[in-house]
């Protein structure tokens, strides 16, 4: 996939840092589910700094990863049925590969060329994926399409009361649902305990 859907740790990773001995700093030990932890971390941190817009503009990667590690679950391949394209914007559909395919949804899938969030949830709500994830899918889409593309572009301050007067969403279930789908896809994801706030507090024990 194109490098704007990377979040970079891997120099971290290659050398398995661990800050002491009782705090784990990696979750995973696959590099691209670790990739995915840090950045839905980035984003809860944005809501607890009260950074709303920041994280409705940052939002959409998320998404779109944790929709193709759904599909992946059913089509592990899925990826060689898109082209990437890196210089342009959307990656998109090898539909003349997918017709041809011996896969009964994928041959007579049918969307828009471009790969994006849209079309992913599409292919989701087709396949063998239990009930409560569809509906979360479904919400999730909704919520990104009512909340990310009318707001993205504003520069002045938007503070939750206005997001959820407007759009009648918080950003916070925004939140939850990316968590809940991310954890169906095998990610570690703790909700108790801040991960940003568990850091600082054990560089804060080094310090000491």
């Amino acid at each position: 996939m194109a490098e704007r859907r990377e979040l970079n740790i891997r120099p971290a990773m290659e050398y398995q840092l661990k800050i002491r001995n009782d705090f784990q700093l990696f979750c995973h030990d696959s590099e691209e589910d670790e990739q995915l932890a840090n950045y839905l971390y980035d984003l809860e941190a944005k809501l607890k700094n009260e950074q709303v817009i920041d994280f409705i503009r940052a939002v959409s990667p998320a998404i779109y990863r944790i929709f193709m590690r759904l599909i992946k679950q059913e089509i592990p391949d899925i990826e060689s049925y898109i082209h990437n394209s890196r210089e342009a914007s959307y990656d998109r559909w090898n539909f003349e590969k997918m017709k041809n395919t011996d896969h009964p949804i994928l041959s007579t899938f049918h969307a828009e060329s471009p790969v994006h969030s849209s079309s992913l949830a599409s292919l989701i709500l087709l396949l063998d994926l239990p009930e409560q994830v569809k509906i979360m899918v479904k919400e999730l889409r909704k919520l990104e399409k009512s909340v990310r593309n009318p707001l993205a572009h504003l520069i002045k301050h938007f503070d939750e009361e206005e997001l959820h007067s407007t759009t009648g969403f918080s950003s916070q279930f925004f939140m939850e649902i990316l968590i809940l789908l991310a954890k169906a896809t095998g990610i570690t994801y703790d909700e108790e305990q801040f991960f940003f706030d568990q850091v600082n507090r054990v560089i804060k024990t080094l310090i000491d």
